[in-house]
């Protein structure tokens, strides 16, 4: 009986002595994700993507559908407080901006939590004028809140 006690004992501590060194190891080949983009595949990155997407090819109509109404977006100093504000006032610009610039995302990250998402990232910005060319880091930290079943843009701060 003792026998049969210390056998089954010593292969149950064998077998999670082999499932343990096996599952810490399992994954040493995977190339690791890259931490400067990490979390792109969420719905709510997706809404993002979507509306630089809208901004860079002058969209106005996609791109309002993705801010909430009540849109607070923080830019050089000034503040929108609606997705109202935004769109009959600054947004133009933004796309006029954009069309004449080339942008090379250097990093993107979303975490989420619940229903809200947190969106950071920092492009290189090269623009042309003049036959001058500039270069420049953009910051962008964008929230993403999950309204009514649908993840809207709640809040933007460019720098």
């Amino acid at each position: 009986m003792k026998t049969n006690i210390f056998r089954t004992l010593l292969s149950m501590s064998l077998i999670i002595i082999i499932t343990t060194i096996s599952l810490s190891h399992g994954n040493k080949h995977e190339k690791p994700e890259n931490p400067l983009f990490a979390g792109l595949d969420s719905k709510a990155a997706k809404v993002v993507t979507q509306f630089r997407k809208a901004l860079m090819t002058g969209d106005v109509k996609l791109a309002n559908s993705l801010l909430s109404k009540d849109v607070l977006i923080y830019e050089s100093g000034n503040a929108e407080r609606s997705s109202l504000e935004y769109v009959s006032g600054h947004m133009l610009a933004d796309m006029k901006y954009l069309s004449s610039i080339q942008s090379e995302q250097i990093e993107h990250q979303v975490k989420v939590s619940g229903d809200v998402a947190i969106s950071t990232s920092q492009s290189k910005i090269t623009k042309k004028d003049a036959g001058k060319t500039s270069e420049r880091i953009s910051m962008e930290t964008i929230v993403i809140t999950k309204i009514d079943g649908k993840w809207l843009i709640t809040h933007i701060h460019w720098s």
